[in-house]
């Protein structure tokens, strides 16, 4: 469920989602399955999903490299349900930096890193999304998602 509360930080509001009670039923690998199911669905088109990011103006593409990344990298029930705000999150996030593409990727011009915050579950968590830069076309496209905790348990 996505609901929004105050951000005393910038006093604005950051995205919040809780884990339902039949969620909370399903084992990992079942919540998972559950939500790559509805990231699919939801963010993977023809033509691709393109979200514009607020901080740079820039259009990225939403395409399955993203939900793939997000699929083999997330093993806590948070990561996994961080999935259903890669839109708000894309659009919302503060650009960090961009640099070189080191592994020399064929076709990639650059690295551009974002981050976002919301809270799973009551919890505070950074988002850290990757962008890489086309270099042939200008065409940019998030390639990793993933929520890292600010707090502990």
């Amino acid at each position: 469920m996505l609901s929004f509360v105050e951000n005393r930080l910038d006093e604005g509001k950051i995205p919040e989602i809780w884990e339902t009670e039949e969620e909370k039923k399903l084992s990992p690998l079942s919540l998972k399955k559950k939500y790559i199911a509805i990231a699919r669905s939801r963010f993977i088109k023809k033509p691709p999903m393109t979200i514009l990011n607020k901080d740079t103006d820039w259009l990225i593409e939403l395409s399955n490299r993203v939900i793939n990344e997000w699929w083999g990298k997330s093993r806590t029930r948070e990561r996994i349900l961080s999935i259903q705000l890669l839109d708000v999150m894309m659009a919302g996030a503060e650009f960090i930096k961009t640099v070189e593409d080191t592994k020399k990727t064929p076709g990639i011009e650059n690295v551009s890193y974002f981050e976002n915050q919301c809270r799973i579950n009551g919890r505070l968590f950074k988002i850290n999304i990757t962008v890489k830069k086309m270099l042939d076309n200008n065409r940019r496209f998030a390639y990793f998602y993933a929520a890292t905790s600010f707090e502990t348990k």
